[in-house]
């Protein structure tokens, strides 16, 4: 009969605890630690054979990484990057909370044929990593440039992105020409404030096979992420954005956007007259 692993058999109910609540992330982490030098070791041993373990043991590895970063949790996280597998996704997902991580994520990032590539690149999005501009940016390819990436060069917010949200400002796929408009009005653009308003009556389309919600929503998202207005991914937002547009600009201002929108400017010209008066 084999000997039982005391170290594990401790661990093991642990990985019950509440599933994946935090509570039972900290007594798992807790667990760990008071193993001590064996704590990383029997954590390892008592993930095998179990994906949902696998996960539990990321968790924690970043858990105690959070906790002391660099140390011997930070150093098997990377270890675990090695590996192509199921856990590998889950871990990246981690990581891109985690600004320790920016090297790696740029390492992922870096090739789109990874696996976890379009994790790597929203979160070097979400970690606001400027310096991962010019790797984000060699995978752009005009209107062909996967949506991730949109997404992270908006939330970036460098002047070079402009010359992918350019050519999307005419997708066929409205998504998309929301976020070219949002990230040409992140880098401080008027014009494309006057599309993000006019996508707030996008409208739903249903048929008898299917349904579309209209972008109206993700419209106000983005005009309330511009303007730092509150904002709650429900139906009354879009109303709710309506209402501060038409408080904070005049509907002068706004023709004038759309007519220079229409004609490829992103700015309204200094002299305009609908300039001033219209941007209260």
């Amino acid at each position: 009969m084999a000997r039982q692993d005391p170290a594990v058999l401790a661990l093991l109910p642990l990985f019950k605890f509440h599933d994946s609540s935090a509570e039972g992330l900290a007594r798992l982490v807790e667990g760990v630690t008071a193993l001590g030098s064996d704590g990383l070791p029997a954590l390892r041993r008592a993930a095998r054979g179990s994906k949902q373990r696998a996960r539990r043991r990321v968790d924690v590895l970043l858990a105690l990484g959070d906790a002391e970063p660099g140390g011997a949790a930070d150093a098997e996280v990377r270890e675990l990057l090695s590996v192509h597998d199921d856990v590998r996704d889950w871990l990246v997902q981690g990581m891109k909370t985690r600004a320790r991580f920016i090297p790696e994520l740029r390492a992922i990032a870096r090739d789109g044929d990874d696996p976890q590539w379009a994790w790597a690149v929203d979160g070097l999005g979400e970690l606001g990593d400027r310096d991962g501009v010019e790797i984000l940016m060699a995978h752009t390819a005009g209107r062909d440039t996967p949506f991730v990436l949109l997404d992270a060069l908006r939330k970036l917010k460098d002047p070079i992105a402009a010359l992918v949200f350019e050519p999307n400002l005419t997708h066929p796929e409205t998504r998309t020409r929301v976020y070219a408009l949002w990230g040409l009005a992140a880098l401080g653009h008027e014009a494309p404030i006057a599309g993000l308003v006019a996508l707030l009556d996008d409208p739903e389309v249903r048929t008898a096979t299917s349904y579309a919600p209209g972008e109206s929503r993700r419209a106000a998202q983005a005009l309330c992420d511009l303007f730092g207005w509150p904002f709650e991914w429900k139906p009354e937002a879009v109303e709710a954005t309506r209402t501060r547009v038409r408080a904070r600009f005049t509907p002068a201002y706004l023709a004038a956007c759309a007519e220079a929108l229409a004609r490829g400017h992103f700015d309204l010209p200094r002299d305009d007259p609908r300039r001033s008066p219209g941007h209260r």
